[in-house]
């Protein structure tokens, strides 16, 4: 009896059969799929899943599962504890089965390095084990497993196994990251007792053409041109009230899909209506607060969701990009996510929301996924020139295999727009004037000049309402606010509210009046999307007036030169009506590399390009990748008081042993952090919270929020950068 696993008493023999029975089922739902997997390299994979786990069968490793299910341990006089992947290796009969040089090489390094290890191969260690206890174990081992083992050991494939594959072993390379990916693919979904692939016949397509015939909706432009080219990466560009989302998912139709969007809340709002209005139940979600969410909503089965969306195994996933297409960091495993975008289509929804890092490596994963035979999508309302330059420039995109489209109405015109030379503060009498018959909508760049505003609009005595919104809140109190918003924009209620650019994309609200301090265009097109959503703009007045002057956050939130540049390409349009494709052709003017020279967002952009070009394979693990990723994003804070308020809570959650009880625990403490740009939460950090918390900090910071009067997280030093 070799047991592989403790908590099922599984044998390394049941477990191998898991795996197999995973083999297949991949094999036979998405084989023709795969393009880079011919008929040699499944038979490798099958080969790979046999002998994978075959090193367990050494004593120290027994005796540990003994000792853990109480069972009478072995006798043996080796007591090193060697990684099984590279004891594992040792074991295959390679001089029986036929293989090329570099289908042994293949072969090796896929089961030695199925699982990531800080500890390198050591030779002697391995030597020692192999020699003086699975040896002499060979026969039991053999007969227990069904196959036939090296009769000799040769311990050259420790020299294989030092040298790894890189870049620079070109095709090999990229066969080298699908073999050991699915094999990590196969191996942890069976570990999970889970299928590797789930709902392979539940086509989202046919659920999505279904519910337009129910409602009487007709295929529009867009959707006909997705529809016809499901064989094809597709780049489309075309404004807001499309139906970009039901386009997406015509052109992933019958295939697996990774469908992104740049905001928690967006991804939520897809899931939930593709899920329950359209009543596909093949379709799971994956971002930092996804189990959260799904508990939050009453998922009975929310369990099972959160696992096979996190085993990469949905048929449909809605994610986001620091979840799936973080492997041109190359970090140690990277190859489960490559590998499952194999057979794989991934939307990139709404690219020029990202900062100038992630869209270098959004870029890079898509020339990766190309690499191993994945298809892709990118939907934008505006695409910067300098990434469609860069896609061109690296052959990701090309005349063979991608269709571009761009989709505009011409016809309806929703905004007239004013320049005013001025800083917006200038514009407050203004505001109350409109709200005393309208809906005001003021958008600033930061929270001090957003909590400035209000102020002076809040100490004016007006009979006018006055709202504030921004980032500074904490989750549950900005949920609460952005209700607020949608509520007052529904009932038609006149009033002003002050907001930061968090609404340019995550609140469907329409507006009377806009107005708004200068941003970059795409920003600020994003801004205009929320006045006259759904309207005709008619007459003379302008319904969306921005301030040109003493604008905040440059160049703590927006580069100069983009706002500069962004001014003097508005300037033609002033008084006028900005159509839809003016704004597209505005914003590719903005973002040509010409343009753009000599801005931090360029040098960004190329700096991180430089990075993933140049990095070295398996230098770092998945959590620095992570990190990394996070110091470009925000970290999560709570404020000293809070944290007093809830410190038993903490505590309570920590020492709990029902799951359920657990996760609303959870959910209640993370309701109370706010998330902030990270060498901002550096000045103001006292400590961390202890372990699963640790990801989240104390900030020494005042917070003052009622329903009546909202301030958010108050400084003792004036900031300008929080956004």
């Amino acid at each position: 009896m070799f047991y592989a696993k403790s908590e099922t008493r599984e044998t390394i023999r049941e477990h191998t059969d898991r795996l197999l029975d995973n083999w297949r089922l991949l094999k036979d739902s998405y084989g023709d799929r795969l393009i880079r997997v011919n008929e040699r390299m499944w038979e490798l994979l099958r080969l790979a899943i046999e002998y994978h786990d075959i090193g367990k069968a050494n004593t120290v490793f027994q005796n540990k599962i003994r000792r853990a299910i109480h069972e009478e341990l072995l006798e043996t006089d080796c007591d090193a504890n060697v990684p099984h992947n590279y004891l594992s290796v040792g074991l295959v009969p390679f001089e029986q089965l036929n293989l090329t040089k570099e289908e042994m090489r293949l072969l090796t390094h896929a089961i030695g390095y199925h699982h990531e290890r800080d500890k390198r191969p050591d030779k002697e260690a391995i030597r020692d084990i192999l020699e003086n206890d699975l040896q002499k174990q060979r026969e039991d081992i053999a007969h227990h497993m069904r196959l036939p083992l090296a009769e000799k050991v040769s311990f050259r494939f420790v020299d294989r196994l030092l040298k790894r594959y890189t870049i620079h072993d070109g095709e090999s390379f990229w066969d080298y990251v699908l073999l050991k990916g699915l094999l990590q693919r196969i191996d942890h979904a069976a570990s999970a007792h889970l299928p590797v692939e789930s709902d392979v016949h539940q086509d989202v397509g046919v659920y999505v053409r279904r519910y337009m015939e129910n409602k009487l909706f007709h295929l529009n432009d867009l959707q006909r041109f997705t529809e016809g080219h499901t064989h094809k990466n597709v780049i489309v560009i075309a404004q807001t009230g499309m139906g970009k989302t039901e386009s997406a998912l015509l052109w992933i139709d019958r295939d697996k899909a990774f469908f992104t969007l740049p905001l928690r809340v967006s991804i939520n709002a897809i899931y939930e209506r593709v899920r329950r209005q359209m009543g596909y139940d093949a379709a799971g979600l994956l971002h930092s607060t996804s189990a959260f969410y799904l508990v939050e909503r009453g998922e009975e089965n929310w369990e099972a969701i959160k696992q096979q969306s996190q085993q990469l195994s949905m048929k449909l996933l809605f994610t986001t990009v620091d979840q799936i297409l973080k492997f041109p960091f190359y970090y140690r495993g990277f190859e489960k996510e490559l590998a499952s975008m194999a057979n794989a289509k991934v939307v990139i929804d709404e690219i020029q929301a990202y900062d100038p890092k992630i869209a270098a490596m959004l870029i890079k994963s898509l020339e990766m996924i190309k690499k191993v035979g994945g298809r892709f999508m990118i939907m934008t309302a505006t695409l910067p020139t300098l990434y469609l330059d860069e896609l061109k420039r690296r052959s990701i995109i090309d005349e063979e295999d991608t269709v571009f489209g761009e989709f505009i109405d011409s016809q309806n015109h929703r905004h007239r727009i004013q320049l005013h030379d001025e800083e917006i503060t200038e514009g407050i009498e203004d505001f109350v004037k409109m709200a005393r018959s309208s809906q005001v909508l003021v958008i600033v760049n930061t929270v001090r000049r957003a909590m400035e505003l209000y102020e002076r609009l809040s100490e004016m005595g007006s009979d006018v309402p006055v709202h504030l919104l921004h980032s500074q809140f904490t989750q549950e109190d900005r949920q609460w606010l952005e209700r607020q918003i949608q509520e007052f924009n529904e009932a038609k209620v006149n009033g002003i509210w002050v907001t930061t650019q968090l609404v340019e994309a995550s609140i469907d609200i329409d507006f009377d009046y806009l107005f708004t301090e200068m941003s970059p265009l795409d920003s600020l097109f994003q801004r205009l999307g929320r006045c006259y959503r759904r309207r005709v703009v008619e007459g003379e007045q302008c319904n969306i007036h921005i301030f040109t002057q003493n604008v905040s956050g440059v160049p703590s939130v927006y580069d100069g030169h983009l706002v500069c540049e962004s001014t003097e390409l508005l300037r033609p349009f002033d008084r006028q009506i900005l159509d839809e494709r003016t704004k597209i052709e505005l914003v590719g003017k903005l973002y040509e590399r010409e343009r753009l020279k000599g801005t931090s967002f360029l040098q960004e952009f190329e700096d991180a390009l430089a990075m993933f070009d140049h990095l070295d394979p398996y230098e770092m693990s998945k959590k620095e990748a992570q990190r990394k990723l996070r110091d470009i994003q925000t970290v999560p804070i709570i404020p000293r008081r809070i944290y007093d308020e809830i410190a038993d809570v903490i505590d309570e959650c920590r020492r709990c042993r029902d799951w359920q009880k657990r996760i609303r625990l959870r959910m209640e403490i993370e309701k109370k952090t706010i998330s902030v740009h990270r060498f901002l939460a550096e000045k103001f950090v006292s400590e961390r919270l202890p372990k699963p918390f640790d990801h989240i900090y104390i900030a020494d910071v005042e917070y003052d929020f009622d329903r009546e009067v909202g301030r958010g997280i108050q400084f003792d030093t004036p900031l300008s950068a929080f956004y």
